[in-house]
């Protein structure tokens, strides 16, 4: 963390509250491990190296593997084939009874039956789309959300995660993953213990869902001092970035022409120390 003076009471106990907690209600329950940045050895070596937005996005939450392995092929429509290949089994029906009290009327019939929760359904909330239960509630601090998406720069496969924000702030409810197959036709082998993901989780302000934003557009101008430092800013940094003293080719096809790849860290690394008090990962640099 880089900043300067003392901090507040507040932004103490910000740090302390930044907990994602993870209430499993199955033993087998959807694994979830902190996302980082470069996709397990995966990703481009150069742009982990040098592209700050890059290895930002990759390391964003946390990535959700699936709760057992399952293979299925979508036939089109609401048809599926597919065959469960590890148990999924009925614990938490057993847990979920024990810990409800005999003196609690919850009505607890109604909702959880012989065999517990639902853990697959197949086409049933549109064609195409399979759900796959977590097994999983998920907690976050006040006035923070969860992001639910596909992984971040993962190649394509045959389906995508249905995308949604859970209000975890307030939402103790066990969460179900919706699959949407793309292709037809196309053995999608899903894995509780091998790469890749099937999910990410983010962690989002809850103004950024709620509409208190506003998007001011307009044709770049320096009639304002807001303007003229955005400007500024801009010709600077493509200043230091390719007409400063770096060695890395722009283009194969001319190798003459050079720029500085570590332009985006050394500038961030400058900003957060001379500017107010933020949080940064100098580890990148």
């Amino acid at each position: 963390m880089v900043g300067q003076g003392p901090e507040s009471d507040a932004a103490v106990l910000a740090q302390a509250t930044r907990t994602l907690k993870v209430w499993r209600l199955h033993p087998s329950s959807c694994p979830i491990v902190p996302a980082e940045k470069t996709l397990h050895g995966t990703a481009n070596r150069g742009g982990v190296r040098w592209c700050g937005p890059f290895t930002n996005a990759n390391k964003a939450g946390w990535w959700v593997f699936p709760p057992v392995d399952v293979d299925i092929v979508w036939k089109g429509g609401r048809e599926f084939d597919y065959e469960v290949l590890t148990p999924y089994s009925d614990a938490d029906f057993h847990l979920i009874r024990f810990l409800v009290g005999e003196d609690e009327y919850v009505d607890v019939d109604r909702w959880l039956p012989e065999g517990g929760r639902t853990k697959f359904s197949w086409g049933l909330v549109e064609e195409g789309v399979v759900q796959i239960w977590t097994g999983c509630m998920l907690q976050t601090p006040p006035g923070w959300g969860l992001h639910i998406r596909s992984p971040i720069n993962f190649p394509l496969g045959p389906f995508h995660v249905m995308e949604a924000v859970l209000e975890t702030d307030w939402l103790r409810y066990d969460i179900w993953l919706n699959i949407v197959f793309d292709r037809q036709n196309e053995r999608a082998r899903i894995r509780r213990n091998e790469w890749p993901p099937i999910a990410q989780l983010i962690p989002v302000p809850r103004e950024t869902y709620e509409g208190h934003w506003q998007a001011e557009d307009e044709l770049v101008n320096r009639n304002t001092p807001e303007a003229n430092e955005a400007f500024e800013f801009f010709v600077q940094y493509n200043e230091k970035k390719f007409a400063g003293s770096g060695k890395d080719p722009v283009s194969p096809e001319d190798p003459s022409v050079t720029k500085d790849s570590a332009t985006y860290y050394k500038e961030r690394k400058r900003i957060a120390r001379s500017g107010p008090e933020r949080d940064v990962d100098d580890t990148q640099a």
